[in-house]
């Protein structure tokens, strides 16, 4: 636990996210070392697009996916008390809490929340206990997000994500929706299959084995608790899972 909660400050703070690499940076040429300095200039400011320019430009791969998921993570606006209050708790509820905590759903940190798990998931469990972290976090905020978006945009069938104003500021297992199989009709309306089906992709990608491993207990206890359909094949089956971890 120590170590997990040390471990996760430098996701969020600007003056923290160098901090816990997972790559020792002077094992980089002198070229990544000074996009490393200019990068933390700018996060200094504030300047996450800035800060994000200059990690593109890491000739290092892994070190250089390790940058821009964390910066991504923080640019969309995740929180060390996100984290906190969710991700260390042993809990099958780990998903509808932190969907919670980051609402309300907008376009571009649904975006941030992309780009970031596109470079979380390409590090390798192979370079350290800290890429596990990073997967998982970027796996489970990303599928977080995608939860929080049903409370403002949903679907009547699995063709069809077109049923807006219906927002309440809540989210609920009724904004997942569906029946208790999961499948959505007009008078059971819930979340997109776009978005459902993003969530069993991200899930898919998390090793309770791997975490265990790496030291992150309390994580690797709420991947058990998840229900067994959220890597189901059938959307329906993901969605009811979904449900149920609320």
């Amino acid at each position: 636990m120590k170590y997990f909660r040390s471990c996760i400050k430098w996701v969020l703070g600007l003056s923290l996210i160098s901090a816990c690499n997972l790559y020792n940076p002077f094992n980089t040429n002198t070229s990544d070392l000074d996009k490393l300095e200019e990068a933390q200039k700018c996060l200094n400011d504030e300047d996450y697009i800035c800060a994000i320019q200059q990690y593109q430009e890491i000739k290092d791969t892994n070190l250089k996916n390790q940058k821009l998921c964390q910066a991504y993570l923080t640019k969309g606006g995740l929180k060390l008390e996100d984290l906190v209050n969710t991700l260390n708790k042993n809990s099958g509820t780990v998903l509808s809490n932190l969907a919670k905590e980051l609402m309300p759903w907008t376009p571009s940190r649904s975006e941030d929340f992309d780009t970031a798990q596109t470079h979380c998931s390409a590090l390798s469990a192979s370079t350290g206990s800290d890429a596990i972290f990073l997967k998982t976090v970027g796996a489970f905020t990303r599928c977080a997000y995608r939860m929080a978006k049903a409370d403002v945009l949903k679907g009547s069938s699995n063709s069809s994500c077109n049923l807006t104003g219906l927002s309440d500021g809540l989210l609920t297992s009724s904004d997942i929706g569906g029946d208790g199989a999961g499948a959505l009709s007009g008078a059971n309306p819930g979340m997109c299959k776009t978005d459902v089906d993003t969530c069993r992709s991200d899930m898919v990608l998390l090793s309770e084995s791997e975490l265990s491993s790496a030291g992150y207990t309390d994580l690797a206890g709420a991947i058990d608790k998840l229900p067994s359909g959220i890597t189901n094949s059938s959307t329906d089956t993901v969605r009811a899972a979904l449900r149920g971890t609320f």
